[in-house]
């Protein structure tokens, strides 16, 4: 059977990079000089970083996810540790020198996520509910840099984007709770005191359902308000994103096997991409 590559993990890099392309046209400065090029200084660091994330992570799981994702971890068997190792740090090193080029500012952000994505791996995975928030924090904090060269002409413009950063945030910090319960197994069987194997499934899950529920209130005044000012796609679009939360909330509560945690943990991807959604009609 054809093994499915983890290392990169391509999906979830794309929609890093959709999502930083979305953002910087939407919301582009047209009195920047070299506008693309200052893109591609924004976005490919952002993506090279986040791969290095994903590969310095399975390296320190490979004896774990082989209970929670056997087959998957091709570190090891199709790729030795030191060629591993070797890529990590071809790609961190290739992101510093290209976020250089923008500004030493958006350089020194870069060497902090890689920091904070290295500390995850080796030690703050460990650290209940710690671990989940650094790497909320890491998601969010590179649509935030996308402000180091956009320009806002309205006050609406500015409150958009940071109400997606903090939908990000929110998104992500559940989806990762979701992925600790999904990982429960490997996690407690190599002493990996994530949130759920500490306190259990069900606290996990009252955690998710108010993180979850103070998302839908919070998506459910945006779309109101954006009704009243006749920002109808955006209001349709976040009617679906609330809607979506309430259907996650359900499906969660039935989930019971390590199969439904991961298409819950899918669901949340997808209402990431529709929150982008509404970033591009508001």
């Amino acid at each position: 059977m054809k093994q499915k590559i983890s290392i990169i993990r391509p999906l979830n890099l794309i929609i890093v990079a959709l999502t930083m392309l979305v953002v910087l046209l939407k919301y582009q400065n047209q009195q920047t000089e070299n506008y693309w090029l200052q893109m591609i200084y924004l976005i490919l660091p952002a993506v090279l970083t986040a791969a290095a994330g994903y590969i310095i992570n399975d390296i320190k799981d490979i004896d774990i996810d082989k209970i929670n994702k056997p087959g998957k971890n091709l570190i090891g068997t199709m790729v030795s540790q030191k060629e591993a190792y070797i890529f990590y740090a071809i790609l961190n090193i290739v992101s510093l020198a290209v976020s250089f080029l923008l500004n030493e500012q958006y350089a020194m952000i870069n060497v902090c996520i890689i920091g904070l994505l290295y500390l995850y791996a080796v030690q703050l995975k460990g650290v209940p509910l710690m671990g989940n928030i650094i790497i909320a924090i890491c998601s969010s904090a590179v649509i935030a840099c996308c402000i180091l060269i956009i320009g806002f002409k309205t006050k609406i413009g500015f409150f958009n984007f940071s109400g997606y950063i903090g939908f990000a945030f929110l998104i992500t910090l559940i989806r990762e709770l979701v992925k600790t319960i999904e990982d429960m197994e490997g996690d407690k069987a190599y002493g990996i005191k994530t949130y759920p194997v500490v306190l259990g499934i069900k606290a996990t899950k009252i955690l998710i359902y108010f993180l979850s529920g103070f998302v839908i209130i919070l998506c459910g005044i945006y779309s109101f308000i954006a009704w009243g000012v006749s920002m109808y796609a955006s209001a349709i679009i976040m009617g679906v994103v609330t809607l979506a939360m309430f259907y996650f909330i359900n499906f969660l509560s039935k989930s019971k096997e390590k199969t439904i945690y991961h298409q819950a943990s899918n669901l949340l991807k997808g209402i990431i991409v529709l929150g982008l959604l509404n970033l591009i009609f508001s």
